[in-house]
């Protein structure tokens, strides 16, 4: 399938608003997040409006217009950027979308002279995931945390160094 892989726009803070609940409610990539649906239901326009301002955030759209896939990239100090976010609609999985978005994520990254890695991380569970982004050269720094909001689960911290 043809995506179109672009940023979210300031004014569109309900679309984001929309996918990012899809994700919190899929209970298969939720376990992926940090926040609940619940949570983030409750959030204020406000807190939506920011996102969609404030956020470097990557979406891909089917060709009807609509959006299936999302990406967030947040710089961060060191100088490194983070991968937050991810997230494709079931029915969009396996079609290679999850790795435009990501790499369209990297590519920003590198746009930037000072970053010298992208980091991200992912649930020890999440084979599929962990497999993923194996796949596309992240690799484990060794850094773990019980991943919140479920503390039974194990966040694995990954990296993507600047090619030399």
């Amino acid at each position: 399938m043809d995506y179109e892989i672009r940023t979210v726009l300031a004014g569109e803070w309900r679309e984001l608003k929309d996918l990012r609940l899809s994700a919190l409610s899929d209970p298969v990539s939720r376990m992926a997040f940090g926040a609940t649906y619940a949570d983030e239901a409750a959030f204020p326009e406000a807190t939506w409006r920011r996102r969609a301002a404030e956020s470097t955030t990557f979406v891909g759209a089917d060709p009807d217009g609509r959006w299936v896939g999302m990406a967030t990239v947040l710089l961060e100090d060191g100088p490194q950027t983070h991968v937050v976010g991810m997230y494709v609609r079931p029915e969009h999985r396996g079609t290679g979308l999850s790795e435009r978005l990501l790499r369209s994520a990297v590519a920003w990254s590198w746009e930037r002279p000072e970053i010298g890695r992208v980091r991200l991380w992912v649930v020890g569970e999440n084979e599929r995931a962990l497999a993923f982004y194996t796949r596309l050269g992240f690799v484990k720094t060794g850094r773990s945390v019980p991943h919140p909001p479920d503390p039974a689960l194990t966040g694995f911290e990954m990296e993507l160094r600047r090619p030399r």
